[in-house]
C-alpha cells in the first residue's frame, strides 16, 4: 500500500530534473523532496505515511504563497561577507585585519589564488564551500512554475503575479551564474522523471543565446509585476516592474561589455558541439539595445518614485545641527543606510539584525572606537584596502593625480588640520596626518575612516551633529590598536549607519542595496558614450546629477583644472571618467567585483601588492611610512570566469571547463 501511494505520489506531478554534471534523475528529485522538509517543514502538510509531495505544496493559495517564498531563499545573501563574491575575493577593495585566519574563509582563499577545479571555493554551480548551487534555485523555480496552477483558490491576479516574481527569480539565477562563469546551461525547464542519462547531459550555451533567455524571461516577468510595493513591511524584498527593467538592463549591460563582447581572448572556446562560446566579433548594436533599456527602467522607476538620493537631516534629529559638509558625507552615507529610501531601485531583504555574527558584513567593517569596544572579537575584522584611498577625487571632482592645483607627489607628508580649513570638520583641529586626507571630495570622507579623521556616528556627537567627539586612533598604543591591527590604515565607513552604536556595538537594520538608481544613471552615460562617435552633452547629463550631489561640477567644467582639459570630449577618455565615477560611487557595495571584470581590467590590478601604513608607529613620523602588509593579488586571464567542478564535468561529458581552467 506505502508503495503504491508513493508512485501516485511522483507520478501526479511528472517530476521533472535536471543534470547540470553533480547528480541525475530520481536522486536529485529525491533530493529536492528532502531541501523542501529541512527549509520548509513548517508548512509541508505530510501524508500518512509521513512523506510530503509536491501535490501538498500546491494544494491551496497558502501552502502555494510558501513554495513562493521557498523560490526567494536562494537569492545570494549580499551582507554575508565571507560567502558572497564581490567583496573578500580579491584585495583591491577591501582586505582582512590581524585578528582572523584567510585560510578558513571562502572568499579570501579565492584572493590568496586557493580556488580550483578539483573543490571549487565558493561553488554556485553545484553548491558546497560556502555557496549554494544556483541550478539548485532554478529547479525550485521551475517545479513552481509547473505546479502554480493547481491551487483552486488562488486568484488569477496573484497567480499572475506570483509567476512573474518566480520568472523574475529564475531569470536573476540564470543572471548571477552567467556573471560568475560566463556561458551557462539554460535551464528553460526540469527533465522528466523518465528522461535518460543522455537527455540530462545539458551543454554550455554561447553568451549571446544566455543574454537573450535571461531578457526574454524578465520581459514575461515585467507586464504582471507591480509598480510599487504598497507595503514595504509586509512585502519587504518583493520584485517590482523597475527591479525586474533594471536586472534586464544590466543583463545587457554584461553582455555588451568588453569581456563578452568581442573578447579575444575566447576565440578558441568551444564546446563539445563545436559552438564558440563567446564571440570574438564586437557588435555596437549590443550597446544600443542596452541603452534602450537602461532608459525604460529609468523611466519606470521614476514613475514609481525613485529619485537619487539627497539625505534630508530634518528625518535624522542626531543630524539636526550638521553643517553642509557634513551633510555631503550622509549623501551617500544614508543612501546605503536608509532603509527603504527611494534611492534605492532594489534592496535585499536580509536582515541584519537577525543574523549578527561573525559573517555579517555590518559588524566585521565597525571599527575599533573605545576600549569595552575590545571585548567583541567579530569588530574590527574587515577593513579598505588603501588602493580605494588614492581612488576618490580631490574637492575638485577629479583624480588626485590630474588636478593641478593638489600636491599629489606630496601626498603622503604630514600636514596639520587648522581651524581655516574646511577640512577642519573632517580632521580633528590640531591633529596632524598625511595630506592624502586632506581637501579630498565629500565621498572620500563618508566612505573612508583613517588616523586622526573622525568618525560620525550619533554616539559620537553630543549637539544634534554640530561637532564630533571621536576619532579614529590607529597608532602603537591607542584604542584603535590595542588588541586589533588596522593592517591597511582604512576602515569602511560608508556601510555603517550614522545610528549604529559603539561602547558596545549595536546594530542598525537598513537594507543592503542591490541596485541605486544612479547605478542606472551611470550605466545609461556608459552606453551612450559607446554608441557615439564622441561624447556630448547625452552622455554628460546623466553623470553629471551624480557629481551634483555631492557639489562636484559637471565633468566637462571640473576637468579644466585637470592637467588634462580635454579628456571629456574624446571618447575614450570619457570611458575611464565613466568607470572612475562607478568605482567611486559604487565602493564597498558589490559592484566594484562585477564592472572591473565586464570591463577586462581586473588584469590591470593582478600586480597589486596590499599596503598599508606602519601600525608598529607611535608618533604620526613612524606611523605614515608605507609597508606591505599581505600577500599580493592573484589574478590572470582565467579569473574573470570561475572554475566547474571537474566531477561535474566527467559526470556530464558534455559541460566544457570554464577558459583557462
Amino acid at each position: 500500500m506505502k508503495m503504491k501511494k508513493i508512485e501516485k505520489n511522483w507520478g501526479s506531478w511528472e517530476k521533472r530534473v535536471i543534470s547540470t554534471g553533480s547528480i541525475t534523475g530520481k536522486i536529485l528529485s529525491i533530493l529536492f523532496i528532502f531541501q523542501i522538509l529541512i527549509f520548509s517543514c513548517n508548512w509541508l502538510d505530510v501524508i500518512p505515511d509521513n512523506l510530503p509531495t509536491i501535490d501538498d505544496a500546491f494544494k491551496n493559495r497558502a501552502a502555494a504563497e510558501k513554495s513562493l517564498f521557498s523560490c526567494y531563499r536562494y537569492l545570494p545573501n549580499p551582507i554575508s561577507s565571507y560567502n558572497y563574491p564581490a567583496y573578500f575575493t580579491s584585495r583591491d577593495e577591501f582586505e582582512l585585519g590581524t585578528n582572523i585566519n584567510v585560510i578558513d574563509l571562502p572568499a579570501t582563499r579565492i584572493a590568496i589564488g586557493e580556488q580550483n577545479t578539483t573543490s571549487p571555493v565558493m561553488d554556485f554551480w553545484s553548491g558546497g564551500n560556502g555557496a549554494t548551487s544556483m541550478f539548485e534555485a532554478i529547479r525550485t523555480c521551475n517545479i513552481f512554475l509547473e505546479e502554480i496552477y493547481n491551487p483552486r483558490d488562488l486568484l488569477e491576479y496573484e497567480r499572475k503575479r506570483w509567476i512573474a516574481e518566480v520568472k523574475f527569480l529564475k531569470a536573476y539565477y540564470h543572471f548571477f551564474l552567467m556573471q560568475l562563469y560566463g556561458p551557462i546551461p539554460l535551464i528553460k525547464e526540469n527533465s522528466l522523471i523518465s528522461a535518460t542519462p543522455e537527455e540530462v547531459r545539458v551543454f554550455r550555451e554561447p553568451i549571446d543565446e544566455c543574454v537573450a533567455y535571461i531578457v526574454e524571461l524578465l520581459d514575461e516577468a515585467a507586464p504582471d509585476l507591480p509598480l510599487i510595493v504598497t507595503s514595504p513591511i509586509d512585502e519587504d524584498g518583493r520584485i517590482t516592474k523597475p527591479i525586474a527593467l533594471a536586472v534586464k538592463a544590466k543583463v545587457l549591460v554584461w553582455g555588451a561589455s568588453p569581456l563578452f563582447n568581442g573578447n579575444p581572448d575566447y576565440q578558441s572556446w568551444k564546446d563539445k558541439r563545436g559552438k564558440q562560446l563567446v564571440s570574438d566579433t564586437y557588435s555596437k548594436e549590443k550597446w544600443e539595445n542596452a541603452a534602450v533599456a537602461i532608459r525604460e527602467a529609468i523611466d519606470v522607476s521614476h514613475s514609481a518614485g525613485n529619485q537619487l538620493y539627497i539625505y534630508n537631516k530634518l528625518t535624522t534629529p542626531q543630524t539636526l545641527n550638521m553643517n553642509d559638509s557634513l551633510l555631503m558625507t550622509m549623501h551617500i552615507r544614508k543612501a546605503i543606510t536608509d532603509k527603504w529610501n527611494m534611492g534605492n531601485v532594489w534592496s535585499s531583504s536580509a536582515d541584519p539584525l537577525r543574523s549578527w555574527g561573525q559573517n555579517n558584513l555590518q559588524k566585521i567593517l565597525f571599527p575599533i572606537l573605545y576600549p569595552e569596544d575590545l571585548i567583541d572579537a567579530e569588530l574590527d575584522r574587515g577593513l579598505a584596502s588603501f588602493n580605494m584611498a588614492e581612488l576618490f577625487y580631490t574637492n575638485q571632482g577629479i583624480p588626485i593625480e590630474e588636478d593641478v592645483n593638489w600636491n599629489y607627489a606630496d601626498r603622503y607628508t604630514l600636514r596639520t588640520s587648522t581651524v581655516e580649513a574646511e577640512n577642519g570638520f573632517y580632521i580633528p583641529i590640531g591633529q596632524q596626518t598625511v595630506s592624502l586626507h586632506f581637501d579630498r571630495e565629500p565621498r572620500f570622507y563618508a566612505s573612508l575612516g583613517f588616523d586622526r579623521g573622525f568618525y560620525e556616528l550619533s554616539t559620537t556627537s553630543n549637539d544634534f551633529g554640530a561637532s564630533f567627539t571621536m576619532y579614529l586612533r590607529l597608532r602603537r598604543g591607542e584604542p584603535g590598536n590595542t588588541v586589533h591591527v588596522n593592517n591597511t590604515g582604512y576602515y569602511v565607513k560608508k556601510l555603517i549607519a550614522y545610528e549604529t552604536k559603539g561602547n558596545p556595538f549595536l546594530g542598525y537594520d537598513y537594507r543592503f542595496p542591490l541596485i541605486r538608481l544612479a547605478d542606472l544613471y551611470l550605466l545609461y552615460s556608459e552606453a551612450l558614450n559607446e554608441i557615439k562617435d564622441r561624447p556630448d552633452h547625452e552622455v554628460y547629463e546623466w553623470i553629471d546629477p551624480v557629481r551634483a550631489i555631492y557639489g562636484l561640477k559637471g565633468v566637462v567644467e571640473a576637468w579644466r583644472n585637470s592637467k588634462y582639459p580635454n579628456r571629456p570630449q574624446e571618447k575614450a577618455e570619457m570611458r575611464k571618467i565613466i568607470q572612475q565615477e562607478r568605482l567611486i560611487e559604487f565602493a564597498f557595495e558589490g559592484q566594484r567585483f562585477y564592472d572591473l571584470r565586464r570591463w577586462k581590467l581586473y588584469e590591470s590590478s593582478k600586480n597589486y601588492v596590499p599596503v598599508g601604513w606602519n601600525f608598529n608607529g607611535a608618533t604620526a613620523e613612524e606611523y605614515y611610512t608605507k609597508m606591505e602588509v599581505a600577500q599580493g593579488l592573484k589574478f590572470s586571464v582565467r579569473d574573470y570566469l570561475w572554475p566547474v567542478k571537474n566531477s561535474d564535468l566527467r559526470i556530464n561529458p558534455n559541460l566544457v571547463q570554464s577558459f583557462g581552467w
